[in-house]
């Protein structure tokens, strides 16, 4: 096991590198950070290098995790503090970072089954969308479509938001209006936005067996554009005195909403 002891060395420049998303899409790569999260992507093959911190080296859980069978072929290195503080990005981390393959899902080879996706258009905040990623795992939906300009799922805040779950389902990046567009026609998509005007409550709407959700900016919601593409339109009833809810809370109750009614 390779000691680390100048900020020089190959492995840790890769890792700053890897803080910048053209960095990120050149060689296919993200960080990982945090016993539970690298653990849970173990087993897929897809972790290339693991840095832990020197004096976190004899760390109990670490050590377990070492001691995984899908650990054992993965290239370790043992850093000095002062060095491993130059790729620590997290406040109390866990002394543990790991280089991970990207996910690499195209929307050129999708094939849409029956059940509920989202598209998220113009989403800014890394924690929601991390949030959307990790609830949309959880109530079972089929895939994640990321409009032009919203934040990129793979930088370290929301990587850490989703807890391993960019693993767990497709997600695909920088879809255009043109993609999404051939996409709701040629599947036989229903679609069903998050809008103010002219809209629905979300638990009175029937949703079809093959579905969409769109929900879009924090500040703005959806794009006029992406709107008129949609052929429902769906709110979330306000039953106190505020304007609105967090786009992944709304994300959330709609996901559940319409995972429920095509299960029942």
């Amino acid at each position: 096991m390779e000691f680390i002891q100048s900020k020089d060395n190959k492995t840790i420049k890769r890792i700053v590198s890897l803080g910048q998303r053209k960095n990120r899409n050149k060689h296919g790569e993200y960080i990982v950070e945090g016993i539970r999260s690298i653990r849970d992507i173990s087993s897929n093959g897809v972790i290339k290098t693991i840095v832990i911190r020197e004096s976190k080296f004899k760390d109990n859980n670490i050590e377990a995790l070492l001691a995984l069978d899908s650990m054992q072929s993965i290239p370790t290195y043992i850093a000095q503090d002062p060095i491993f503080d130059k790729i620590d990005n997290t406040v109390n981390g866990q002394g543990i970072i790991a280089i991970v393959a990207k996910p690499n899902h195209s929307i050129e080879s999708i094939s849409i089954e029956d059940g509920v996706y989202i598209t998220l258009d113009g989403v800014q905040d890394p924690g929601n969308l991390g949030t959307i990623i990790r609830t949309a795992v959880a109530a079972g939906v089929k895939g994640i479509f990321l409009m032009k300009g919203t934040v990129d799922p793979f930088n370290d805040k929301t990587v850490r938001s989703t807890m391993s779950a960019l693993h767990k389902i497709p997600v695909y990046e920088d879809v255009t209006l043109s993609m999404l567009n051939d996409l709701i026609a040629e599947s036989n998509m229903s679609t069903y936005v998050t809008a103010l005007e002219e809209s629905k409550p979300y638990n009175m709407v029937t949703y079809d067996k093959r579905c969409m959700l769109i929900l879009g900016n924090e500040g703005n919601g959806v794009t006029p554009e992406v709107m008129n593409l949609c052929k429902h339109r769906i709110m979330i009833p306000m039953y106190g005195d505020i304007e609105s809810l967090n786009v992944s809370v709304a994300a959330a109750l709609c996901m559940y909403k319409a995972q429920e009614q095509l299960m029942s």
